[in-house]
């Protein structure tokens, strides 16, 4: 997704809005900052990033899990829009992708991510588990200090590196999926692990 907005907006000129899901990199709001674009942050589902696009001037909508749309383009996640402009971004910048990518973490990472899915042996209800986690929220995670939390969906923590660990129960199922974004892949284990202890405590699991 990252990719695709700063094609949008450096090589096609295009400009807009953009949404994206409170599980999604970070980069993201990088690009949006240093074009002045507007961002909104939504709840995970799709259908959340649908309603903005069809009310608003979205350039590009999208989540952790891969659906993305773009302007002028349906709203919902299009894997095959998606894998065409990725090649049209290739043809474009004329190197591999793997070029392209490093570039991008030039620019606006490093970034590493990675997730963890947690089943549970019963089905706690979300809030009582976040309001849990959020009550016996760290002041530090991983040894860096914890700026900000946010309860959209879940719970998440902003860390004063740009890192962030993000803790969500399924609405619909019994599993505890935990996220966690950070400038090294070991700072991304950590944070995940750290997210799955706080993740034991309040659900047992």
């Amino acid at each position: 997704m990252a990719l695709a907005l700063r094609h949008l907006v450096e090589r096609k000129g295009q400009t807009g809005e953009v949404v994206k899901t409170v599980s999604t990199t970070l980069m993201i709001d990088s690009i949006c900052r240093k074009h002045n674009l507007t961002l909104h942050e939504t709840p995970v589902g799709f259908n959340h990033i649908g309603d903005l696009m069809m009310h608003k001037d979205i350039l590009i909508g999208g989540e952790e899990s891969g659906g993305i749309s773009i302007k002028g383009h349906i709203p919902e996640g299009d894997g095959i829009i998606m894998g065409l402009l990725l090649l049209e971004i290739m043809a474009t910048e004329g190197a591999p992708l793997h070029e392209i990518v490093a570039d991008l973490q030039a620019e606006h990472g490093p970034a590493h991510y990675s997730r963890l899915d947690v089943h549970l042996t019963a089905q706690k209800p979300k809030k009582q588990i976040v309001r849990a986690l959020q009550d016996s929220a760290p002041a530090t995670l991983n040894g860096e200090q914890v700026v900000r939390v946010d309860t959209m969906d879940g719970i998440k923590f902003y860390m004063s590196d740009n890192s962030w660990l993000l803790i969500r129960p399924s609405g619909t199922e019994p599993v505890l999926r935990t996220y966690a974004e950070a400038r090294t892949p070991e700072a991304v284990k950590a944070l995940l692990e750290a997210g799955d202890a706080m993740g034991q405590r309040v659900t047992g699991h």
